[in-house]
This record gives structure tokens, sequence and C-alpha cells, in this order.
């Protein structure tokens, strides 16, 4: 055999190998469970853009004093820097996602991992943002001169049952907020990565 056979007989068992990945590959389930993955982000981005504007909204409408705009303002400031950050990481890992090739497992092994990185860095951006968001809300609705005076002779004067309560309800609602959380990525995102990995097991398992 001359090195032309061999060289025809190569290709032709490497084109082989390549139609036997994409045979067993179920492009159509993995490429519905990415593309639902990519709607939710969609979805979530322009939730986004509609939750900062009803919080500008309210900032305008239902602050209490200088003060509160102050605080509010403030902390619309830092939740707009924390969401262009992540966002930014979330849009990256969306158009990613629209150039893989999901006849490939390595493609599908890729989305698998920078799905669960995306999901673990959405929800320490949740836990981060809430704080901010409870407290545009407390500043917003109530009179911050009554616990903090914005001019005090003396020494400062701060009602420490007042600051008490709105700690204790900061951490009651981001109880409440983790549970939710967790329940919203399941449904979003979870159920979707878990489709992949069970498309990825059954690949092993037929090897």
């Amino acid at each position: 055999m001359n090195f032309d056979n061999l060289k025809d007989a190569w290709v032709n068992d490497k084109m082989e190998d390549l139609h036997l990945s994409m045979r067993n590959v179920p492009v159509g389930q993995t490429s519905s469970a990415v593309s639902k993955i990519r709607k939710n982000m969609k979805k979530e981005f322009i939730l986004r853009i509609a939750v900062f504007i009803l919080l500008v909204l309210f900032l305008l409408g239902s602050s209490k004093n200088a003060l509160s705009v102050f605080l509010v303002s403030i902390a619309i400031f830092l939740l707009l820097l924390q969401t262009v950050y992540y966002f930014f990481r979330f849009y990256l890992f969306y158009k990613v996602t629209g150039r893989y090739d999901l006849s490939i497992k390595k493609s599908i092994y890729r989305i698998i991992y920078e799905l669960e990185l995306n999901i673990e860095i959405y929800r320490i951006f949740n836990y981060c943002a809430l704080p901010l968001i409870i407290l545009i809300i407390i500043a917003g609705c109530m009179d911050l001169t009554a616990i903090i005076p914005q001019k005090v002779a003396g020494e400062s004067i701060v009602k420490y049952t007042s600051l008490f309560f709105i700690f204790i309800l900061m951490i009651v609602l981001q109880i409440i907020a983790f549970f939710l959380l967790n329940l919203h990525i399941r449904l979003q995102y979870g159920r979707h990565l878990a489709e992949l990995k069970k498309v990825m097991e059954d690949l092993e398992m037929e090897e």
C-alpha cells in the first residue's frame, strides 16, 4: 500500500468518525435548549432596563427630602455600575452560544461549563444588588431625617431602634430573595442546563 492509499484511508476514517459524531449528537434537542437559554437571557436584559426606568421614576416621584434623594441617587448609580459589569459578561456568553457548533460534543461541554459559571455569577450579582434595591425603596419611602438628622449641633443623634428595624427588614427580604432567586434560576436556566447534561450523559454511555 503506497502513501496515497494510506492518506485516502485516513481521510475516509476521519469522515466516518465525523458523521458518527454528528449522528449521535441530538442536535435538535441541544439547539432547542440553547435557544431557550438565549431567549430567557434576552428577556432578562429587557426586564432589567425596565426596572431601572421604574427606579428612576420612583426616585423622581416619591423621595421625601434632600437626604433621601442623595442616598437613592448613590444607590442607583452603584446598582448601574454592577449591572453594566455583570451584564457585559452575560452578553459575551450570549454571543458565544450563537457561534457554537451544536453537532460537536466539545461545544456542548463548553456551553455547559459557561452556563454553570454564568449562573453562579448571576446569583452573586443578584445577592449584591438586592440590598441596594431595598435601600432605594426604603430611602424613597421614608423620611430619613427622622433617623439621621441632616444638621446636628454637637454629636450625631441616630435612632437605633429605627436602624435595627431596617436591618431586620433587609435580612428577611434577603432570605426571601434567596429562595425566589433559586426558583427563578431553576425555571429559566437550570432545567435547560439539566437537558444539556442529560445529552452528554447519553453520549458518554453510547461510547
